[in-house]
């Protein structure tokens, strides 16, 4: 029996990318594949790779249309630098659905962690090891590195903090 990534042609390899066109065509695939679960972590939610038309159609996806409805969780590392565009549309669609996408800020006791991450239901990953740069490794099916980051990001998570900047307020 043959799994979603030999399906869809994507292999179990690390690609290793060093661009930013490439790390938006690898993240909007990656999350393409989520069906339940998509968790990133970005210094600011880079519109280049995050307000892409295929990245935005996968998260809609999965969050509107999918089966079940998966959730999005996003932690953003410096809020402050996104918060000066009113316009970013993977936020605003994060208001308009925030039962199922949710963004949150660091804890104090990550206020200095500089990774970033996609994981996909725990199996697709990308990672950059610094968070304003455009290097780093992405894999289809790697879910040992995704268990990995997974714990990683829920050790974060779980210490974060909602940002009201991030809520919509329906009256």
């Amino acid at each position: 029996m043959t799994d979603d990534t030999e399906r869809s042609g994507l292999k179990a390899e690390d690609i290793h990318f060093s661009s930013r066109l490439e790390l938006a065509e690898l993240s909007a695939q990656i999350a393409a594949q989520a069906r339940r679960h998509l968790d990133i972590v970005s210094r600011s939610l880079e519109p280049e790779v995050y307000e892409t038309k295929d990245f935005l159609a996968a998260v809609q996806k999965l969050v509107v249309t999918g089966r079940g409805r998966g959730r999005v969780r996003i932690l953003v590392l410096d809020p402050e630098a996104l918060l000066s565009r009113s316009d970013h549309r993977l936020v605003n669609l994060a208001l308009r659905v925030s039962s199922y996408v949710e963004i949150r800020r660091p804890g104090p006791d990550h206020v200095e962690f500089n990774e970033a991450m996609l994981i996909a239901d725990r199996k697709g990953v990308i990672h950059r090891k610094q968070s304003d740069r455009y290097e780093g490794v992405a894999n289809f099916h790697a879910p040992v590195r995704a268990a990995h980051l997974s714990e990683n990001f829920e050790s974060i998570w779980t210490h974060a903090e909602p940002d009201p900047h991030f809520r919509r307020l329906m009256l």
